[in-house]
């Protein structure tokens, strides 16, 4: 089902708690990175600093002359321009896409953000560097292939395509493994920005490197990107951006979703790791707002053996639960939790915020113990994709050396979209604190995948919904069962 309404209702930040992991919580070296000093920008030459674009209300901020008009570029026939809904998408009416023409006669607001001395590195008149990190090794890692293939697809698939898009620019992805470890990756991020020249930074996944990364970007005045994780540590960096929402604002949605089910109860299951407090917390708060009753709650290991696993499940089915929100990594769910229900012949409701327990990497080495599994997520599944962007499927295997695409690859494409929208919004006159700037003057993003991201002076965190996704274990990937669900 495609539910089209997206018109946002900014939700307040909650009051500060515990951080949220992508996958397996707290590591160790969060607290470390307070003593990373500030470094140094590489002296190399590169254009002069920008001061911020003028942004006019309800439209994309270009800088200095730019304009943001894609340098007079056209779009082939059969692909999407970055600012576009793809052909057939299903965008839902209300939301808004960036102009990015320029122009209009609305006062510009003043600047949150100025340029620093390091505001014009990491481009040229031909490139721009982005820097990603995520971990394809460690404790909780991502498929390595499918990361390698996937963080360039877009970006190779926009040059041949509309090479004049970002004026001209084409943009060069470097990437680090942070090996799911928080001091690692903010060395990764350095080498990034200090060696390779980065314009601005990506977390690919892991909250708690997230985190780490982000806070060494906000002292150096770095632009830093990430689907949304915790709210704690990074709502306060001036220069961190959530693309996606949150996990403690997908609980209201969980919440919901189980009641237009049927259900009236639930357990609540989260890892015991201080990363997950504030979702653990706004998960009951969002029950008791509904009326919705939580019957059993338990801070499971966040790394609990399958033995362990096994008595959990037990106590869930023994409290008569019949829907469990879950928020813990894919492998104590897969592993532990599911294949212990299973078992004892217990087949409940799972659900849960994404992005980990929702890829199709737990379909396939989790069914059929994860068939009854519901996921929120920024992108839908593969199976709806066309209808919103057909370049994707068409895109990967020329670009992939005839790879398959895999629902990794399109929440990489789909990041790198609304990427693209951004740096065009921002104009031919690029600087650092011009791009910020025109992320929180610019009314929104829409590229018709993710439901709209809208970000203000004072909200960095941009989700306005999630699309929900649901185990098939015949064919064992998730599917869509709703599109664009908006945030409540």
């Amino acid at each position: 089902m495609i539910r089209r309404p997206m018109t946002r209702q900014l939700l307040p930040l909650l009051l500060p708690m515990a951080l949220i992991a992508a996958s397996c919580g707290q590591k160790s070296g969060v607290a470390g990175t307070e003593e990373v000093a500030p470094s140094e920008q590489p002296g190399s030459e590169q254009p002069g600093g920008t001061q911020a674009p003028a942004i006019t209300a309800g439209g994309g901020g270009g800088g200095g002359g730019g304009g943001g008009g894609g340098g007079g570029s056209t779009t082939p026939s059969g692909s999407t321009a970055p600012g576009s809904t793809a052909p057939g998408g299903t965008t839902p009416p209300g939301s808004t896409t960036p102009d990015t023409g320029g122009g209009g006669t609305t006062p510009a607001p003043a600047a949150v953000f100025e340029p620093q001395d390091n505001d014009a590195e990491g481009f040229t008149d031909d490139k721009i560097v982005i820097g990603i990190h995520a971990p394809v090794t460690g404790a909780s890692p991502i498929p390595q292939e499918s990361f390698d293939i996937g963080k360039d697809i877009y970006w190779e698939f926009l040059h041949d395509t509309a090479p004049d898009r970002l004026f001209g620019r084409q943009v060069e992805v470097v990437f680090r493994d942070d090996e799911f470890n928080p001091q690692h990756a903010v060395q990764v991020c350095r080498e990034m920005v200090e060696e390779e020249g980065a314009f601005l930074l990506v977390g690919g996944g892991g909250a708690d490197q997230i985190t780490a990364c982000a806070q060494y970007a906000a002292e150096n005045g770095i632009p830093y990107l990430s689907a949304g994780v915790n709210e704690e540590g990074l709502g306060d960096l001036e220069t961190y951006f959530a693309t996606t929402m949150t996990y403690a604002e997908q609980a209201p949605l969980i919440i919901a979703r189980l009641q237009e089910e049927g259900f009236t109860e639930a357990a609540l299951v989260v890892a015991d790791t201080p990363s997950f407090e504030d979702a653990f917390q706004a998960f009951k708060a969002s029950a008791e707002e509904a009326d919705f009753g939580i019957v059993y709650e338990n801070r499971i290991n966040k790394n609990a053996s399958p033995t362990e696993s096994a008595t959990v499940a037990q106590e869930l089915k023994g409290s008569g639960a019949e829907a469990v929100i879950l928020l813990a990594s894919p492998v104590v769910y897969v592993l532990g939790l599911a294949s212990g229900a299973a078992n004892q012949s217990y087949d409940p409701r799972w659900i849960g915020p994404g992005i980990t327990s929702g890829l199709n990497a737990v379909t396939t080495f989790g069914c059929p113990a994860v068939g009854n599994g519901e996921f929120f997520s920024p992108v839908p599944a593969l199976d709806i994709i066309d209808d919103l962007d057909p370049d994707f499927t068409k895109a990967y295997p020329k670009y992939a050396g005839g790879a398959k695409a895999d629902d990794i690859g399109l929440q990489l494409w789909s990041l790198n979209k609304v990427i693209a929208q951004m740096l065009e919004a921002t104009g031919e006159e690029l600087g650092r604190a011009a791009f910020m700037n025109t992320l929180v003057g610019t009314a929104g993003f829409d590229n018709g995948i993710y439901p709209p991201v809208q970000f203000t002076a004072d909200d960095h965190f941009g989700g306005t919904g999630a699309h929900l996704l649901e185990a098939n274990c015949e064919e064992k990937v998730y599917v869509t069962a709703e599109a664009f669900v908006p945030a409540v």
